[in-house]
């Protein structure tokens, strides 16, 4: 691989981004046109439309990623003096969410193949106040579910799962979000459809989704006029407006196309870095699994980076586990794998918008950097 010719200076790669369709403005005109940007029909139709993705009766679209993880603990009574099971490999808005419904986190360490949080860990760290597990489905990939889910149904623990990075993505047959009492999704920036922010909680649960609805709008199950509404429980203001909704819908109608694009992206940088020295790329093991960027693991992760800056090309490290983030410090020892990971892992140039030249350019910054 070289080079592109006659690109003495290529232009820079950024690592992801929004990727609008330019339809967004139509349906954000309708919006405006009607005069109501609140949380109503558009957002209605965005929970549909999820709900069909994720093979589950109900959706409920919230402020964020975060908030659907912890409306959803909420929602299933989890809270104060409660203990929740959260893998240490995750972005901290997981164990952050914990602590928003007020109950208290515990670490456990992930497995080393799909980075999903150790099944056998989970059993390990059980304890008498064990309420929860919030499993991660990192970058698309499934938690171990043919596992997990019947841990939690053998000791009563309610499974909630943190799907942010997989919509669209399958595992065991089944789409992300339909494992457990619920999924959570984002639409952050960095997601295969955004929505600038915000996040929806997908179940099969009827009564969960009657709780979810109270607990997003001051209590109301059905929405209100804000004067004299009945409040007969406890809720508060997470709610997802129409602007949001009309945003995200334009692009959930390309869904299928971008997780197509995802698929051939993995398989472009596959066959560009296969059989590498000092380069591991993660097995595929699931039929359906879509990743939402290609990540890789090196040895030497920070000559590649070095590498890559020079080049221009964006790249993001894994996170940073949790057992080094200062409200969750716990001893290192205890999280082997998450703490390898970590040191190796990168997410590479994953937008929708490569071009195969691209691919062949960062392809070669790569081998490159490898090889010296």
């Amino acid at each position: 691989m070289s080079p592109p010719k006659g690109h003495s200076n290529p232009p820079p790669i950024a690592w992801f981004g929004p990727h609008l369709t330019g339809r967004e403005i139509e349906r954000l005109r309708d919006v405006l046109d009607r005069q109501y940007i609140n949380d109503g029909p558009l957002a209605r139709e965005f929970e549909r439309r999820v709900a069909t993705v994720a093979g589950t009766r109900h959706a409920v679209a919230v402020t964020s990623g975060t908030a659907a993880i912890s409306l959803a603990l909420m929602a299933a009574g989890v809270g104060p003096g409660d203990e929740v099971l959260v893998p240490d490999l995750t972005f901290a808005a997981t164990a952050n969410a914990v602590r928003m419904a007020g109950a208290e986190v515990k670490l456990v360490d992930v497995e080393p193949v799909r980075f999903g949080v150790d099944p056998d860990g989970v059993k390990a760290a059980i304890g008498p106040r064990t309420r929860a597990l919030v499993t991660v489905d990192v970058n698309g990939r499934g938690a171990d579910y043919r596992r997990l889910e019947k841990i939690c149904r053998d000791t009563g623990l309610v499974l909630i799962c943190d799907a942010a990075e997989g919509l669209g993505s399958r595992y065991a047959g089944r789409p992300l979000g339909s494992f457990g009492l619920a999924g959570c999704f984002s639409f952050s920036a960095n997601k295969t459809i955004t929505a600038g922010q915000g996040g929806i909680v997908t179940t099969n649960d009827d009564a969960l989704h009657d709780r979810l609805r109270e607990l997003k709008d001051q209590g109301r199950r059905h929405g209100g006029t804000g004067g004299d509404d009945l409040h007969p429980v406890i809720g508060f203001n997470f709610k997802f407006t129409d602007l949001q909704a009309a945003v995200a819908l334009s692009q959930l109608d390309e869904l299928e196309k971008r997780l197509a694009a995802a698929q051939r992206r993995d398989s472009l940088y596959a066959e560009r870095l296969a059989n590498q020295p000092g380069l591991t790329l993660p097995p595929f093991s699931e039929v359906g699994e879509v990743r939402q960027w290609t990540d890789v693991l090196l040895e030497n992760r920070a000559a590649v980076c070095a590498a890559l800056d020079d080049a221009k090309i964006g790249q993001r490290a894994f996170w940073l586990p949790l057992h080094r983030q200062a409200p969750y410090a716990a001893d290192a020892k205890k999280f082997s794998n998450s703490t390898d990971i970590s040191r190796r892992g990168l997410w590479l140039a994953s937008r929708f918008d490569l071009a195969d030249a691209d691919f062949d350019r960062i392809g070669s910054v790569i081998v490159a950097a490898l090889r010296r």
